[in-house]
Parts: structure tokens; sequence; C-alpha cells
């Protein structure tokens, strides 16, 4: 059996924390037992690696997310990059491409999963259940429905035929109004938790009925001539043979502050301090102090990004408020490490600036690179690192500055954990015109 995970999304839900870069998926704020805070990514990893599923797990996700992957879950993860963001159907099918193209069998079993799942393992002890349904049958596709806590209109809902653990399924209801939740749960209604299984073919045949290539290195080329819909839509809903496996514990989708802090261990994070206030969250990423006096069933969050001040029971129509926001976001996970803007400018004269804090982790690397209208300043803060600059390498430790003009290739390897701040200078309004070097300075470096 072979896992696709989905990893995606634009992360206006916990906005100000999550954007498009870093979504709700890489948020550490869950607890992961030792003291230490984790995300929702590395808690559905570090569940895997324990049930030896992690390295039949491939992550579907997006250029804008990889350097962020890589850096939670390390080299090792398998991942399969959109060359654009569309929706789960295309996503999906793109990764059952990428199986074939790796020779996987057509007929091993594909479970598709989002990357985020609130979950204990106990979820996952029902995986080998649904691969032996899945291989007693060809066509049909397999969906794991979650047994309600209450009504709801968050989630939608699956109605399967009978009340037995394996069922066809009658219909589904997409997030319907709690009222009209009441009676599908009273029916046996299941939240539909966005799991489901088949086999490898099943996927592919998809691809093939719409005339499109089924290996990964000829669909990436014809990828946005497939339908930007969601999978539920196009196969799902319109699949004959549907059956639905009954899970009766614990689930949980993070996707909103009010859902998120209720698996927070602490109801602040950061420079915090709370007086007289009950059933309120504060987290503060920003290195300023932050108090809350009388504040009542509020989330407050902070960051570069911006400030969020909700009741918790609103927080769910959050997305519908940032639907026209196209902010460049402030913090970013690198491969290498991560880097947060801490101050953009126009200047008077028409030109930009920009300055951000870089945190390199030991033994990373940045990109051999060169700004083709930038004018670059490092200071170092913190650690020694080998710096290169035109293929010329130097060492350099901390109050170092590097002047690095416009059309100079450039990198920077850490020895130890390295800060520095970065000051860009640019004509360019982007201010983001960071090229890779050609070969002949690459074979330099």
């Amino acid at each position: 059996m072979k896992l696709l995970l989905l990893s995606g999304g634009s992360g206006k839900r916990l906005w100000p924390l999550s954007n498009d870069i870093n979504s709700k998926q890489f948020i550490r704020l869950l607890d992961d037992g030792q003291g230490a805070k984790q995300s929702m990514i590395e808690r559905v990893f570090s569940q895997l690696s324990d049930m030896k599923l992690d390295q039949d797990a491939f992550i579907l996700t997006n250029a804008l997310q990889r350097d962020a992957i890589v850096y939670q879950i390390g080299t090792d993860a398998n991942i399969i990059t959109e060359p654009s963001r569309r929706d789960t159907f295309p996503a999906i099918v793109l990764g059952a491409s990428y199986l074939n193209e790796q020779r996987i069998d057509p007929d091993e079993t594909v479970l598709v999963m989002p990357v985020d799942a609130y979950v204990d393992l106990r979820f996952f002890e029902y995986f080998p259940q649904v691969n032996e349904a899945v291989q007693a049958s060809d066509d049909a596709l397999h969906l794991i429905g979650v047994t309600p806590l209450h009504p709801t209109s968050k989630y939608g809902y699956i109605v399967p035929n009978e009340m037995a653990q394996i069922s066809s399924v009658r219909l589904f209801q997409e997030k319907p109004v709690v009222d009209v939740a009441e009676r599908l749960i009273e029916q046996g209604a299941l939240w539909n938790c966005g799991i489901f299984a088949c086999k490898l073919h099943r996927l592919l045949d998809e691809l093939t009925e719409r005339n499109l290539p089924t290996t990964y290195s000829e669909l990436t080329s014809r990828y946005d001539d497939l339908e930007k819909t969601s999978f539920d839509y196009a196969v799902v809903e319109h699949t004959e043979s549907v059956f639905v496996h009954r899970y009766d514990g614990d689930w949980k989708d993070l996707g909103t502050w009010n859902t998120l802090t209720e698996e927070m261990t602490s109801t602040t994070h950061g420079q915090v301090e709370l007086f007289e206030s009950t059933n309120t969250h504060v987290i503060n990423e920003l290195n300023l102090p932050l108090i809350g006096v009388g504040l009542e069933d509020m989330i407050v969050a902070a960051n570069a990004d911006g400030i969020l001040v909700s009741t918790k029971e609103a927080t769910p129509q959050l997305k519908d408020y940032l639907a026209s926001s196209d902010d460049y976001p402030k913090f970013k996970w690198k491969r290498w490490g991560q880097s947060e803007v801490i101050h953009h400018e126009t200047l008077e004269d028409g030109n930009h600036s920009m300055t951000r804090r870089m945190l390199v982790q030991a033994g990373k690397e940045l990109s051999y690179h060169y700004h083709e209208e930038t004018d670059t300043i490092w200071t170092v803060l913190q650690g020694t690192a080998s710096v290169t600059l035109d293929g010329r390498s130097f060492e350099v430790k901390p109050t170092d500055v590097i002047s690095i003009r416009r059309g100079v290739a450039h990198t920077l390897k850490a020895h130890e954990d390295v800060v520095l701040i970065e000051v860009q200078y640019s004509n360019n309004q982007t201010i983001d015109d960071t090229r890779p070097v050609p070969p002949s300075l690459d074979q330099k470096h």
C-alpha cells in the first residue's frame, strides 16, 4: 500500500500565522510530548514512522511549500511537486502518474489523505483493513468515515446504507447547516474525513479517459489541461461502487483557530501575559510583549504578517474576510532554515529596501545564486560559515559584514547555526529577483 498525502491550501483560516507558503500544517503549536512544539505535518509523520508507513508515503505539494516540508520532515521525504497549484483532482492523479513512473504495480492500493489529519495511532491501524477491502474489489473506492461527536456544519457527511463496519454509500452531503446535520446523524451519517483508497490503475484510468499521459514526466507538461476541481466532485460522486469504513475513534480537522486551540496544551505562546481572562488563547511571534486583560472566548494571534483579534466563534469565517488579501508573506520556512522580513520600505527616490532575519542551520547551504537588480548586505550575528562570492570563498564570523553587488553570484554554508541580517536595496518593486547561477559560475563554486 502506498500513501499519497495532500499538502496544500491557501492558509487563510489560521491567518496571520499561516499563508500560501507557511500553511496550517507547518505551524508549530502542538505539544510533541517532550516539552517542545511540533507542527501537524511533523506529528503525522512521527505517527507514520511509528506504524512503519513513512517510507511508503509520498507528499503531494506545490513548489512554494517544498522547502518547508524538507526543513520539517527532512531530505528523505518522498515529495511530488505540482507544476502549478490546482485542486485535489489534478494533484491526486498527478501523484498516481508519479507512482506509475516508479513502476508501482497497477493493482497496488493507493490511500489518499490530508497531511494534517489530527488523529491518534489507532486511526492508522484501520489502514490494513482498508487495504484488504480494496484488494478484494477492482474498481471500487473505499472511504473512511468518522462517527460524529455532534452535529456541525464544518464537515461533510457520508450516509451509509447500513450501520455495519463497512457499508456501501447512499449519499454525500457537503457541509450542511446544523439542522440538516442532525437529521443526517439520525440516519447514521459519518463525518467525511477526506480519506479514500483504491487500486492505482483506478486513478490512472481517469487520465486515460481524458486522453492524458499516465507518467509524471509527461503529465507535468500538460498539467494545466486537467480540470481544476476536487476529487470528490470529479470522481467520488460519479462512482457507483463506493464503500465507507466506520471509525469510532478521535478525529479532528484543526483548520480553524477555534479547533486548533482546543489541542494546545497552553493558552499562551511567546511573550504573553494574560490576566482575568477565560477561554482565551494568545499566540505572539513578535519580539514584543503582549498583555491581555479581561478577555473572554477570544483568540489573539500576532506575527510579522499581521495581528488577529477575534472571538473563537467567528474564526471559521476568517477566510472570507481575507479573500482579497495578497500580501507578500513575511515568514518562510526554507530547506536551509527560515527567513523573516522585518522591514520593507519604498524610498523617496523610488528604490526599495527589504531587511530580513535569516537562520541557516548548521551544515545547510543557500543555493548559489545572484540578483539582477538588487544589492545585498549580510551582517553575521551568530555562528560561523563559509561565504562564496563569484567563486572566491572565505570564512565569516559574528560582526562580519559582507557586501554583495548585483550580478555577483553568492552562497553561504553554515558550520554551525548562523543568524544574519540581510539588507536588500533594489530598483525592482518586487525586490525578489533571485536567479540561479549559469553553469560556468556553478562550476567555479
